[in-house]
């Protein structure tokens, strides 16, 4: 009657340790999938976000590019409105001195015509000479004014350049860079086999002690008694 219930506890206590390993086997095998699969998410969304900056990178150098070409356009045709500015007084210039020199031998030739002599003469060809003097002193001014703003307007169209060049620059400077890795999981270990040959071990305990408990009571059988006269 003993040994039934002596197998029974011993079984129900090692399915009990068997059921406790594999659940907590089972647990930690999920927990490291789980983990596992969140580091490959992690890995992969980092991948994507890295082939987005890449791409926006190479859109940026190629706009950089393009701001560099229009930058340099845009200055060459100010310096050139500036040179035929320039080319252009210069040109005035020429055609008021020829006008001059042809309105100063006009007046000349009708002093000889009119055939003034003397002092008359004399004071005649200072003022004609004077007011060509006076229009040269100006003629010249002007031209110097017109190349002084050229190089003025020069120097500011090449600074204007570099700082347009430079802001261009600005959304490039920093090249992108891959982010940070994320961590590997800590995978777990699970519960050893020697947990679960404890748990058999302790099953194997606690049948013996129910074998123990409802083990039946050794009944000694009384010793027959020697006759007296057997000695």
């Amino acid at each position: 009657m003993c040994e039934p219930v002596t197998a029974l506890t011993v079984a129900s206590g090692a399915l009990s340790a068997v059921g406790q390993h594999q659940s907590a086997s089972a647990a930690a095998r999920a927990q490291n999938e789980a983990s596992m699969g969140n580091y490959k998410y992690q890995l992969k969304v980092r991948e994507n976000k890295w082939r987005r900056e890449r791409e926006r990178y190479a859109i940026q150098k190629t706009q950089y590019k393009q701001q560099l070409s229009e930058n340099q356009l845009a200055a060459s045709r100010a310096v050139t409105a500036e040179q035929t500015r320039l080319n252009n007084a210069f040109k005035s210039a020429a055609f008021q001195n020829q006008s001059q020199l042809v309105q100063l031998m006009k007046l000349q030739g009708k002093s000889a015509a009119r055939g003034v002599r003397g002092k008359s003469t004399e004071r005649l060809d200072n003022d004609v000479l004077s007011a060509f003097g006076r229009n040269q002193s100006i003629m010249a001014e002007n031209l110097m004014s017109a190349q002084a703003r050229y190089r003025t307007m020069g120097q500011s169209l090449q600074r204007e350049l570099i700082s347009s060049n430079n802001r261009a620059f600005s959304n490039v400077a920093v090249a992108p860079e891959v982010g940070i890795a994320p961590p590997k999981p800590v995978m777990q270990s699970g519960p050893s086999s020697l947990s679960l040959i404890a748990g058999l071990g302790q099953a194997a305990v606690q049948g013996y002690g129910a074998y123990k408990e409802f083990k039946a009571p050794t009944t000694e059988l009384p010793q027959p008694r020697r006759p007296l006269n057997s000695y």
